[in-house]
């Protein structure tokens, strides 16, 4: 029996040489595309469209290309941090049907101190349908993910110099924090009394 899974790995090396080899970079605030198709190996019990659980395994790799490409992941990592899925929110409108293409839109909606929010829309190719919306919420630990956006966001990317240009030009005003949406805030607020229930129920003193 494979005690990996391996399938996932490959992907997951195809989406970082791609990311990093052959796609343009973009901007921290600009939309990322990831193209893929519905294969028998994604179906659920019917055989006739994605099972639920593939959606989050395909949010991975779009986020991982993402990360490449904006530059994020080499600012996170010359940052000594890390970043982990600690909440997604998931929306199924209609079915991504075998066989049929797609995209995944990637987006960066929100951050704050500790956590960038993204925005990854499932849309069909042959009719431009949102099939299906994801909301994903990524935990940045041993530094601040706002200062990280800053930096990123400032223009640099997060490389030597480029870093301290985009540190300059953030400190001179052309950094924004985006205001939360609404929807994102609702959410928030949500994990948040889920976390205060699990707490008076079991004593629980995990933060999150």
């Amino acid at each position: 029996m494979c005690l990996l899974d391996l399938p996932y790995f490959f992907r997951s090396l195809f989406s970082y040489v791609s990311a990093t080899c052959f796609k343009k970079k973009l901007r921290a605030t600009d939309t990322a595309v990831y193209s893929s198709v519905c294969l028998t190996s994604d179906l659920d019990v019917y055989l006739t469209h994605m099972n639920n659980a593939r959606y989050l395994r395909e949010i991975d790799l779009a986020r991982i290309e993402f990360l490449l490409r904006t530059g994020i992941w080499r600012e996170l990592r010359r940052r000594g941090g890390l970043i982990f899925t600690i909440a997604n929110s998931v929306r199924y409108r209609r079915f991504v049907r075998t066989f049929s293409r797609y995209e995944i839109r990637t987006r960066i909606v929100y951050w704050d101190d500790v956590s960038i929010f993204f925005e990854f829309r499932f849309v069909s190719k042959a009719d431009g349908f949102v099939r299906a919306i994801v909301y994903n919420r990524q935990q940045v630990v041993d530094c601040s993910a706002d200062e990280l956006m800053r930096t990123v966001v400032g223009g640099g990317g997060g490389d030597g110099a480029d870093a301290t240009e985009a540190a300059k030009t953030a400190s001179e005003g052309a950094y924004q924090r985006p205001e939360c949406p609404i929807e994102i805030h609702h959410w928030i607020q949500s994990n948040l009394m889920s976390s205060a229930s699990l707490k008076a129920e079991i004593g629980d003193g995990d933060p999150l």
